[in-house]
């Protein structure tokens, strides 16, 4: 079972005392996040600007004007092929010059395993968004973790709505996480929208736990370890023969990475400072344009 919502009740508006709490505890985070990332401002800012610059001139240089890849238009001949992988994009259309054809969604890790690291993980998060906002590519952000069965997507910044990139630092962590769950659930909402194409980072640790056990008629399966590794892998290879390409921006320890290439394959980034956000993200858009 997973949900979706946009924001989470105020103090005020909390129906129990402990929802109190913890909407409580989520404005303190938030507040956390911000005095982080003010406290780097110049590095931050120069980050932003940089790796704004690397997007614009990774679609100045791969992107076709003219020639956007659709379902509709002119037929291209060489992409019929593609039919016998449910991909109906085999189409060409005019667009204008230098429009990026894809959208972009963040998947961020809300479990509680990332309690020690959210304001650096909310900063991470909205540097990317403002970028791509910048780049006038289509952006979402989301945070995804399990309470009480239920995993719960929380939307912090949607797609158009640039105005709304500060809502990132809205992040807080708790509970557990079921990855698999959340690609799916992601997998669902990409359709729901219908881009042409997507490509999903996931900024995790690579750990799905989760309270609730898989299903066997035994009293179930943990999931956690290695079957929901491979629960993981399987949902994120649905998603690429859907045409969405996930990518783990790694959040984790070496003794996660195994787990993380499991589920990923080569399609993982490791970030050890934020000056390597710029270049890894990058490279990330410059495979997205050529996959187009």
């Amino acid at each position: 079972l997973f949900r979706s919502a946009s924001g989470v009740p105020s103090p005020e508006q909390a129906p129990t005392p402990e929802a109190k709490h913890l909407a409580e505890q989520a404005q303190l985070q938030a507040e956390r996040n911000r005095t982080y990332y003010s406290k780097n401002l110049e590095l931050h800012r120069s980050v932003v600007l940089r790796l704004t610059e690397q997007i614009r001139n990774c679609i100045l240089v791969h992107q076709q004007p003219n020639a956007r890849v659709a379902r509709s238009g002119n037929l291209d001949p060489e992409r019929v092929w593609r039919t016998v992988m449910d991909d109906d994009r085999v189409f060409r259309c005019a667009e204008e010059e230098n429009q990026p054809s894809f959208t972009v969604d963040l998947l961020l890790d809300g479990s509680a395993s990332q309690n020690r690291q959210q304001e650096k993980l909310a900063t991470q998060a909205y540097l990317i968004a403002e970028s791509l906002s910048r780049c006038r590519i289509p952006v979402r952000v989301t945070a995804f973790c399990s309470v009480s069965g239920c995993t719960v997507l929380r939307v912090l910044r949607d797609y158009d709505h640039p105005e709304q990139n500060e809502g990132v630092f809205d992040y807080v962590a708790a509970g557990w996480n079921r990855d698999g769950l959340a690609l799916r659930a992601m997998g669902w909402l990409l359709r729901q929208r219908r881009s042409e194409q997507s490509l999903l980072l996931v900024l995790s640790d690579a750990s799905p736990n989760d309270d609730q056990r898989i299903p066997n008629g035994l009293g179930g399966w943990a999931y956690t370890g290695k079957r929901g590794v491979d629960d993981t892998a399987a949902e994120a290879a649905a998603l690429r023969l859907r045409g969405v390409l996930p990518v783990c921006l790694f959040t984790g320890s070496d003794r996660e990475v195994p787990d993380a290439r499991r589920i990923y394959g080569q399609a993982m980034e490791r970030l050890p400072a934020i000056g390597w956000l710029a270049d890894a993200v990058t490279r990330l858009i410059r495979g997205q344009l050529r996959r187009g």
